[in-house]
């Protein structure tokens, strides 16, 4: 955090550091345990330089597309503030929009030790000063819920009326997946924004902003969060699979769009074979090789896990987006196959195309339909030349 305090943190953690950060770089680790953020370092200065004026707003929203490193980032950001706590005694002091302090002291970066009992206190959940709230488990499942509930809110209300642990110290909320609220947890969420409490904040990470409720949007701050450059999505993705080839990682690197959590979740074994075994199928357009592909459908329904469905879903969906970002003349894969697809159609053609796809699947999951039908149907609405 501080300069010198810096210095003896490299002494201290030594090579032990040093190899905790390479395992993370390669493992991905969960938003509460996480010290490695991907992106760059402009949002954290800024909010340094808002933390040392004291007027670090109250009620923060960090949008962006989905695994970009909003949560890891959250995270980074209350364990700053639960140190600063720690350390202020209320000489940082002055609250949320004021306040003197020694330009000597003013923490230059937001880096917490690994070892510091602060982030074993957030990632358990443990701190005093610091609230998760979240979508719930569904019952007798590990799958989260679609929705958080007003009871989840009004729980933040209850925790923002006791005074921080530390004297003149900082208290956190956050709400990840904040999209998820509905209508009445959003206007619980509300009040709280209209009367908030002093040295206290309150993180919305969210992935559709649009979600939210212009009046929640009017009394944040919204910090944007852009996707990750591909020379960053390629260092994930060779560490998480060595053996990628270029080929391969051109893929992944198309269907990740910048998010760190999609490269993670491409790269895994199921779904990177799911992807391979696609791509050497429907290359073969516009002659597909049809008992090929009835195999090949019949083996993934065998599989009825979530990573398989999922990973084929969006692999079949990225065909047509990238056909159609080429009628625009955006970015490309370099798939001949792809190109002469969507040289073969027309815009509109491409969009319906499209959009009877994610019909499919949308009925198919309604309807809990057959596994098979799930895979050939898709198939079957790919376009081919008689």
């Amino acid at each position: 955090m501080f300069e010198e305090f810096d210095a003896d943190n490299d002494e201290n953690e030594g090579a032990n550091g040093a190899d905790t950060a390479l395992i993370e770089k390669l493992t991905l680790a969960p938003p509460a345990s996480s010290h490695e953020y991907w992106g760059d370092d402009k949002l954290e200065q800024h909010l340094l330089s808002l933390f040392n004026a004291g007027r670090l707003p109250h009620g923060m929203i960090f949008s962006g597309i989905k695994g970009i490193g909003k949560t890891t980032f959250a995270y980074k950001f209350a364990r700053f503030l639960m140190k600063e706590s720690e350390k202020s005694d209320s000489s940082m002091g002055g609250g949320l929009f004021g306040g003197d302090e020694d330009e000597a002291l003013a923490p230059t970066s937001m880096r917490v030790s690994r070892d510091d009992p602060v982030c074993a206190q957030i990632e358990s959940a443990a701190h005093l000063d610091f609230n998760l709230v979240e979508p719930a488990l569904k019952a007798n499942s590990a799958q989260k819920r679609d929705v958080i509930e007003v009871a989840q809110i009004r729980k933040i209300s209850d925790f923002f009326r006791f005074k921080s642990s530390r004297d003149g110290g900082w208290r956190i909320a956050l709400i990840d997946d904040a999209d998820l609220m509905n209508r009445n947890a959003q206007n619980a969420l509300l009040k709280l924004l209209e009367e908030p409490p002093k040295n206290a904040v309150l993180i919305l990470v969210c992935h559709r902003l649009g979600s939210m409720l212009p009046t929640i949007r009017s009394r944040c701050q919204t910090f944007n969060f852009e996707p990750l450059a591909d020379e960053k999505i390629s260092e994930v993705i060779q560490g998480l699979k060595p053996d990628i080839t270029p080929e391969e990682l051109d893929l992944v690197l198309s269907l990740s769009a910048g998010s760190i959590g999609r490269a993670a979740r491409f790269t895994n074994e199921t779904a990177f074979d799911v992807l391979t075994d696609l791509q050497s199928a429907l290359s073969q357009w516009p002659k597909l090789n049809w008992p090929e592909l009835h195999i090949l459908a019949e083996r993934l329904s065998f599989a009825k896990d979530d990573i398989t469905r999922s990973t084929f879903k969006e692999y079949m969906l990225w065909l047509f987006s990238e056909c159609i970002k080429t009628k625009v003349n955006r970015s490309f894969i370099n798939e001949d196959w792809l190109k002469a697809m969507t040289a073969h159609y027309d815009l509109k053609q491409l969009i319906t195309l499209q959009d009877d796809l994610k019909k499919h699947f949308q009925d198919v999951e309604i309807g809990n339909l057959d596994n098979m039908h799930y895979y050939l149907g898709a198939f079957f609405l790919l376009p081919t030349e008689k």
